[in-house]
């Protein structure tokens, strides 16, 4: 019996240890980003930062995970009514657990201007040179629409879903892009799996994503599945259904 009783309890202690998200965290950026969800975002052990948008239905909010300074933080960005205008900007401190509302933030990866945010992280330019893990963007989507081998493109009848491989890899992806337009909005979803710090070393991500948007009416979305449309529409080559 009180063998039972400590394996019993040795089974709990282990599911109370357990994340409340999966590796990669996924669940927590697939779903609708709230302010009291701020703070099972990951706090890196390696001071990593990490940039990811989400936009579904009328909102967009932006994470940055910023631990580059002495204090680290989690900020929330919130666009209401997808209108380029910020509405409200959250700072999560991990270590003392103390959430402040402000009108800005002092972190390096801010700005005002959240149109030119948002653009800069579909781009990938805010990736570059701020010690973040290497997320696939826009461009590297962009190389495979435009690439006659259109093999890792599976078309339905709104858009694209993509598997990126890198050379000479073919039996695992590095990338998943998803893009298109249906009848509740447009989305787009940027999902990098792996990536290479050297030709010997792959990298997993903090967060898997740095963009996921769905049934949105942002119009930096929009704007960017449209010229995306302008390079490859979907019923055009492929009507190969992703698995």
């Amino acid at each position: 019996m009180k063998k039972k009783y400590l394996y019993i309890t040795a089974i709990l202690l282990i599911k109370m240890l357990i994340p409340a998200f999966p590796e990669g965290h996924d669940d927590l950026q697939i779903k609708k980003l709230t302010v009291d969800r701020m703070i099972y975002f990951p706090v890196t052990q390696d001071n990593i930062n990490y940039i990811f948008m989400q936009a579904i239905e009328n909102d967009t909010a932006i994470i940055i995970g910023d631990f580059s300074g002495l204090e680290k933080k989690i900020i929330m960005i919130i666009d209401k009514n997808s209108d380029n205008t910020i509405d409200s900007v959250f700072e999560y401190y991990p270590l003392t657990k103390d959430l402040r509302k402000k009108n800005n933030s002092s972190s390096k990866f801010f700005n005002k201007d959240i149109a030119k945010l948002k653009k800069d992280i579909i781009e990938g330019t805010i990736y570059k040179g701020n010690y973040t893990d290497g997320m696939k963007s826009i461009k590297t989507l962009e190389s495979i629409l435009n690439n006659s081998d259109t093999r890792s493109l599976y078309a339905d009848v709104y858009g694209f879903n993509i598997k990126y491989y890198e050379i000479d890899e073919l039996k695992k992806h590095s990338a998943l892009f998803t893009y298109g337009k249906a009848s509740a909005g447009y989305y787009l979803q940027f999902k990098t799996v792996y990536y290479r710090k050297d030709h010997r070393t792959e990298e997993r991500p903090v967060l898997n994503y740095s963009v996921y948007c769905r049934d949105s009416n942002d119009p930096i979305v929009k704007e960017t599945v449209e010229n995306l449309f302008k390079i490859r529409q979907p019923g055009v080559n492929s009507q190969k259904r992703y698995k």
